[in-house]
């Protein structure tokens, strides 16, 4: 597993990756010992997988890219962030919903139950609230974008604050 901290106008960032994709994007924190401290936090508890289940060593991430990436994306601008992802550490269902939450494409939201739908998942939009929640890859997979039925803004994990910051970003005001 690899990892880095890097700086953009809205704090410090921390990634990890293994050769497979992106396994954690966190949000800004104030200092680096905090996006640090977050990124080990968040590391630690990942399962553990079985040896070679992390594809190439080094992988074919550019950390450089991404951080160009996130960077733009906190200065306003429409990001490109469509980075491999380490869906390994996720179940099949998890993956089926993140995959679909990667579709949704800047300046829109869409429904819990329209995710469902479109992952024909029988359990409705409860099961993709908690497939949502798996989501460690934050901005790559843009869960801040997935809202209740009623139009109101639904959870996340971070707080709803974070929530609407990453959303007016983006031209969408809760």
């Amino acid at each position: 597993m690899e990892k880095a901290v890097f700086e953009t106008l809205a704090g410090f960032v921390g990634v990890g990756w293994t050769g497979a994709g992106l396994v954690k994007v966190g949000l800004p924190a104030a200092t680096p010992y905090d996006a640090e401290s977050e990124l080990q936090e968040d590391l630690r508890r990942l399962p553990c997988k079985q040896p070679g289940d992390h594809g190439q060593p080094g992988g074919s991430l550019g950390v450089k890219a991404l951080e160009k990436e996130i960077s733009a994306y906190f200065r306003g601008e429409k990001a490109d962030l469509a980075f491999p992802v380490d869906w390994g550490y996720h179940t099949m269902f998890q993956q089926r919903v993140l995959q679909e939450v990667c579709k949704i494409p800047w300046g829109r939201v869409v429904s819990y139950g329209e995710i469902a739908a479109a992952v024909g998942n029988p359990r409705g939009p409860r099961a993709v609230g908690g497939a949502v929640g798996s989501n460690r890859v934050l901005l790559v997979v843009p869960c801040h974008r997935v809202i209740a039925h009623d139009g109101s803004l639904g959870g996340f994990g971070s707080g709803l604050d974070w929530k609407k910051r990453l959303l007016k970003i983006e031209g969408i005001n809760f």
